[in-house]
């Protein structure tokens, strides 16, 4: 009689054997999902900053390349101008001379006259350019050449310094959004977990429960490792 009556209670021993350690292994599970929750919303709006940042850069870098182009094509017009207008007082200046050489002293005189206009507009494009006008570019002496890379350097260095700024923020964003990315896999391998925590609750069987639950530590550590190495990174 005490056999009949201790084969149930046995039964029943062993149908609930495992359940709590699946329990706390679910529970530990909730805890880990949603902890890898927070970390996935807070890479992807992280990803979302740096993209808005780099976007912004990006005009911004855009608007200061075409403001240093400008700038840089009108000085360089200048400058080209004065050479020119100096470069045909110096030829005038030298046909005056043959002119009169020759004993064309009218013509010598005309031709001095557009010597001197062509100087006057040298000069007036010298009082306008940033070579002769700026002490960094400007020639140290009468033999010496206006900096024109030095110049070249200045006007886009705060272009090239937004470009850097733009690019490292591209890569921020592409590294937050693959942590994000990675956070989404290992909350989708973990998943998986609750599937087989589930199941094993639901199974009568102990040793196919205890399997279960070995399958899903083993989910939980591939997910663990996932979100690791994602941390790391």
């Amino acid at each position: 009689m005490n056999e009949t009556v201790a084969a149930p209670i046995k039964a029943q021993e062993n149908s609930e054997r495992y359940k709590t350690l699946i329990v706390a292994l679910t529970v530990f599970t909730t805890v880990l999902a949603a902890v890898l929750a927070a970390l996935q919303a807070d890479a992807s709006i992280r990803a979302d900053i740096a993209n808005r940042e780099s976007q912004y850069l990006a005009v911004l870098a855009s608007g200061e390349l075409t403001r240093a182009g400008l700038e840089s094509n009108y000085e360089f017009i200048v400058f080209g101008d004065y050479l020119k207008n100096l470069q045909e007082a110096t030829i005038l200046e030298l046909t005056a001379l043959e002119q009169e050489t020759n004993g064309e002293e009218e013509a010598a005189q005309s031709t001095r006259e557009l010597a001197r206009i062509s100087q006057a507009s040298a000069d007036a494009g010298e009082s306008f350019s940033v070579f002769f006008t700026d002490p960094r570019y400007a020639p140290q002496s009468e033999n010496d050449i206006p900096q024109a890379d030095q110049y070249i350097t200045d006007i886009f260095e705060k272009s090239n310094e937004i470009v850097a700024q733009q690019n490292a923020q591209a890569d921020a964003y592409n590294a937050w959004d693959r942590k994000a990315d990675l956070y989404i896999t290992a909350l989708t391998v973990l998943a998986v977990a609750f599937f087989l925590f589930g199941l094993a609750q639901a199974l009568k069987d102990a040793r196919l429960r205890l399997m279960f639950a070995f399958l899903g530590v083993v989910v939980i550590g591939i997910s663990l490792l996932i979100a690791t190495t994602t941390l790391i990174i």
